[in-house]
Parts: structure tokens; sequence; C-alpha cells
């Protein structure tokens, strides 16, 4: 799914300082919490489960 956000427009979008974390969950380098999943979805305007495989 293409929102059309860079990933510092979505880190901006998450109350993130830089993009790194959203790199990182991008490329699976990171364990990441279920609130930060929750900030991720809520910024797309999707459910959350539609980020996991």
């Amino acid at each position: 799914m293409d929102k059309g956000l860079t990933q510092m427009e979505l880190a901006f979008k998450c109350n993130d300082k830089d993009y790194s974390q959203i790199n990182r969950v991008e490329l699976g380098k990171v364990n990441f919490s279920v609130s930060y999943l929750s900030l991720i979805a809520d910024a797309l305007e999707i459910a959350p489960k539609d980020l996991l495989p």
C-alpha cells in the first residue's frame, strides 16, 4: 500500500524526531511495540492488522 509519504513524513506523523526508526521497521531490522504499530497505522489511516504479514 502506497500512501505517498516519505519515511520522514511518516516519522513526523508518528511524533518521531527522525526517520531512522521507520527505516529500521521497514527493513525488518528492529522489533517494535504494538503501540508503535498503532501509531504507524493511525498515521497511514489503516488498521494495524493491515501492516502485518
